[in-house]
């Protein structure tokens, strides 16, 4: 049976983790300097060739996003 405090507090930890990682993409969209957190290498922006993708990581490859572009 499933605990019902573990439950929330697994919720409580998945929202803030959304949050920050919305946040650390708006910074590097809006062309902000943000580095990552695991080895504070600068992240970079690349788009794909067909501009349907792009992603966000750093060299190492500790942090990396992909994201869906519209339009």
């Amino acid at each position: 049976m499933i605990n019902i405090q573990h439950f929330k507090e697994l919720q409580k930890k998945s929202s803030h983790s959304y949050h920050q990682q919305k946040a650390l993409i708006k910074k590097v969209l809006l062309g902000k300097t943000v580095y990552c957190d695991v080895c504070k290498g600068l992240l970079s922006l690349k788009l794909s060739e067909n501009s349907s993708t792009a992603s966000i990581y750093c060299a190492k490859g500790c942090t990396s996003i992909q994201l869906e572009v519209d339009g």
